[in-house]
């Protein structure tokens, strides 16, 4: 049994970089945005405030920023220094600026310190439980009645940020043992978690997982679905990797 052990500073640091800070008060439980209702009211005054078009827009891009703070900080602390966050939704709390431009979006954890009590293998299955069944995947549900948006868009919308954390970061980060690490989680995330959610199959994340296509400015993973950026970004742009830039 491993005893706990506290996110020292540095650490924090850099999980505060990707959205999740160990301190404070949200303004929203993640347990209270599962209500349609709720996310909804919270989505309209987004559009009201005039961060977004409509509210189908501000659904698709609010599942980004959740997707983005939800998997990559708590992915992170678990393959790079093996301290899994608590990650259901009675443990998070979301803070929001609609004062900044655009919205900006915090994750709230009040534990500091990590429960790890299991052999790896173990705890690397109950936080993706966590993380995921208990999460996002009703996250995703609860999107998907608040805005009517299609339960592709939004869990692409996470994926993403799946494939970026074991891709791009631990291994531009990690040491030896870290990129082994993320290696082994990025397997079992991808091929052998699975999905207890009816808005995805075995696994929310594979479908999304095609080759990279050779681009002059490097390969690029084109998506499946479009997340609607181009409806809120200067003069239309599309994000780099949007099937409608496939061309």
């Amino acid at each position: 049994m491993q005893e706990q052990r506290m996110f020292n500073e540095k650490e924090k640091e850099k999980l505060e970089q990707l959205r999740l800070t160990l301190a404070g008060k949200g303004e929203y439980t993640v347990q209270q945005l599962l209500d349609p209702d709720q996310l909804k009211g919270v989505l309209e005054r987004l559009v009201s405030e005039g961060h977004f078009p409509s509210v189908i827009v501000a659904g698709s891009q609010f599942m980004k920023r959740y997707g983005f703070m939800t998997l990559a900080p708590i992915l992170y602390a678990f393959t790079m220094w093996e301290k899994p966050v608590l990650a259901g939704p009675d443990e998070l709390e979301i803070d929001l600026n609609t004062q900044a431009a655009p919205f900006m979006m915090q994750l709230i954890t009040p534990n500091s310190y990590m429960k790890n009590k299991q052999d790896r293998e173990a705890t690397r299955a109950e936080l993706a439980n966590k993380l995921i069944n208990e999460n996002l995947a009703p996250f995703v549900e609860t999107m998907v009645k608040a805005t009517k948006l299609s339960a592709a868009i939004l869990w692409e919308n996470a994926a993403i940020y799946l494939f970026w954390v074991y891709e791009t970061l631990i291994p531009t980060e990690g040491n030896a043992e870290q990129v082994s690490r993320a290696k082994e989680d990025f397997h079992y995330l991808l091929r052998e978690f699975n999905c207890t959610s009816f808005t995805c199959g075995a696994n929310p994340f594979m479908p999304y997982y095609s080759d990279k296509v050779e681009r002059e400015a490097g390969a690029i993973r084109f998506r499946r679905t479009c997340c609607l950026y181009d409806q809120v970004s200067e003069g239309g742009a599309c994000c780099k990797t949007c099937p409608k830039a496939r061309g």
